[in-house]
């Protein structure tokens, strides 16, 4: 893939437009809000950093590297998903990493990716979970996006889900997100420029998040899925 392709990829599985089904999900914001935790955009800027250090540059990061790495070697794909599946404690963020992951096989899928629907029989067969992190390194792989461009594309869209789902909360204005959007870009990009930790090391410790997504699941009115 050249690089204007590559760009015009990446630009593509970034934006809303794609239908990742991600609007659906606040990971812990809704709750966070409803009990005034979360009310302005300094406490969201706060919240979506210290996710950033908490789980995406120790976990979510080192995972889609390492599902990029294996590319079509599905075997390897699906070690590297079923850690993440053992690793995430909540039921509440399994399952919506879940949904998420296998929303991206079936959209690559129909656009005609036969690797994409190699690996949904591998989940429907049971030997498989299909979690987020991982079908985004291996998919963007698939697509032909190196390394550094599926990081800043995991990075983006884990910011981006946050923040928009606290804009819909009334917590900050699309202004205040674009804002606080670029300081964590550099500061993502400061973190992208570390050593990455092994799988072997990966962790994540948004307990924060974790234990508003489980809370969450308790209440009966609810806009986002968790």
């Amino acid at each position: 893939m050249t690089s204007f392709a590559a760009r015009m990829a990446v630009l593509q599985y970034g934006d809303s437009f794609f239908p990742s089904g991600s609007a659906c999900f606040s990971w812990g914001t809704e709750f966070l809000s409803e009990n005034a935790i979360l009310t302005t955009a300094d406490d969201v800027k706060s919240f979506v950093r210290g996710q950033l250090y908490a789980r995406w540059a120790k976990f979510d990061r080192p995972v889609v590297i390492a599902a990029h790495k294996a590319n079509l070697d599905l075997g390897a794909v699906s070690a590297v998903d079923n850690q993440v599946d053992i690793q995430t404690p909540s039921a509440e963020f399994r399952a919506g990493s879940r949904r998420l992951g296998r929303a991206m096989l079936t959209i690559f899928a129909k656009l005609g990716r036969d690797e994409a629907s190699a690996y949904q029989n591998i989940v429907l067969a049971g030997s498989a979970c299909g979690h987020l992190a991982p079908m985004q390194g291996f998919l963007w792989a698939t697509a032909g996006l190196d390394e550094e461009d599926a990081v800043a594309l995991s990075l983006h869209t884990f910011c981006v889900g946050l923040l928009s789902a606290a804009i819909r909360l009334g917590c900050l204005s699309h202004i205040e997100a674009q804002m606080t959007l670029e300081d964590l870009r550099h500061e993502g990009a400061r973190i992208a420029q570390t050593a990455v930790c092994s799988l072997d090391e990966i962790s994540s410790c948004g307990f924060e998040s974790e234990i508003a997504v489980m809370r969450h699941a308790k209440q009966a009115t609810r806009m986002f899925s968790n």
